[in-house]
């Protein structure tokens, strides 16, 4: 998105994203098998995705709307991941009426 265009929360997709992080392993001296088998951390994160592209995937957990300037948004809780850490996408509904929001089902 450039800085002209409008931001929409209603185009961002509710997702739960699983990918592989590093982890750091025990301090001190340990077995080499131990070492060498040190494993990956299996994270996952759940919000809206606002930005997707070859690099990475950025996702937000919440957000919040100036009540006089509906264009005025603000973003929390983003992470960047990239694209060749990611493992899966899933793509939620959201269900606005259940959730007492006033728009509609997208």
């Amino acid at each position: 998105m450039s800085s002209t265009e409008k931001f929409d929360i209603d185009k961002c997709p509710m997702v739960r994203v699983t990918w592989l992080d590093a982890r750091d392993t025990e301090t001190g001296w340990m077995d080499i098998k131990k070492v060498l088998d040190a494993p990956l951390a299996r994270c996952q994160e759940v919000g809206w995705m606002v930005t997707s592209n070859l690099d990475r995937i950025v996702i937000m957990r919440s957000f919040a709307v100036d009540p006089d300037d509906k264009n005025d948004i603000n973003g929390g809780g983003a992470i960047a991941i990239p694209r060749t850490w990611i493992v899966q996408i899933e793509y939620l509904k959201v269900n606005y009426e259940q959730a007492g929001d006033k728009r509609s089902e997208s």
